[in-house]
C-alpha cells in the first residue's frame, strides 16, 4: 500500500516538473479572466465615484444585478481561456503580456461588438470620449488576469 502511494506521489511530482498541458492552462485561464473582468467592473465603479465616467459622458457604471453582471464576467472568462493558451510562451514576460493583452478584447469591442450594437466603430456614435472611457475602464483586465493566472499556477506553467 505504501509503495502504491509513493508511485502516485512520484507521478504527481513528474507532472509538476513538466508543467501544465494546454487544456490545463486554458482551464486556468477561464477563472483568471473572470477575475480580470471583475476588476473591470470594479474599475467602472471607481471611475464613476471619481467623476471620470460622467466627464467622459457615461451616466452609470456597469450594473451589478443579475443577469447583467454575468455577461462581462463570462466574456472575461472566454478571453482568459485565450490568454491561458499562450501563457507558457509569455511566462517570462507575463505581466507585460497581460498589460498588452487588453488590446485583443478592446479591438474586438471597438471593431466588432460596438458596431454590431449600433454605437459605431470605436463607439464614436456615442461621442469621442466614450472610446476613452472604454479604454480606461478595460485597462486593468489584462494585468489582473495575468496576476490571477500567476497566483493559480504558481511557479511552473
Amino acid at each position: 500500500m505504501i509503495e502504491q502511494d509513493l508511485n502516485v506521489m512520484e507521478k504527481g511530482l513528474q507532472v509538476a516538473q513538466r508543467g501544465l498541458n494546454v487544456a490545463q492552462r486554458a482551464a486556468i485561464g477561464f477563472p483568471a479572466g473572470v477575475i480580470g473582468a471583475a476588476a473591470v467592473v470594479v474599475c467602472s465603479y471607481v471611475l464613476f465615484a471619481l467623476g471620470v465616467s460622467e466627464t467622459l459622458g457615461v451616466k452609470a457604471p456597469l450594473p451589478l444585478k443579475s443577469p447583467d453582471i454575468y455577461k462581462p464576467l463570462f466574456w472575461g472568462g472566454l478571453w482568459g481561456i485565450l490568454f491561458g493558451l499562450f501563457i507558457k510562451t509569455a511566462w517570462n514576460w507575463l505581466y507585460l503580456a497581460g498589460f498588452l493583452y487588453v488590446l485583443a478584447p478592446l479591438l474586438a469591442l471597438f471593431l466588432f461588438f460596438l458596431p454590431m450594437s449600433g454605437a459605431g466603430f470605436f463607439g464614436l456614435n456615442k461621442g469621442p470620449t466614450f472610446a476613452v472611457y472604454l479604454l480606461l475602464v478595460n485597462l486593468p483586465f489584462g494585468i489582473v488576469t495575468a496576476l490571477a493566472a500567476r497566483a493559480i499556477i504558481g511557479k511552473n506553467p
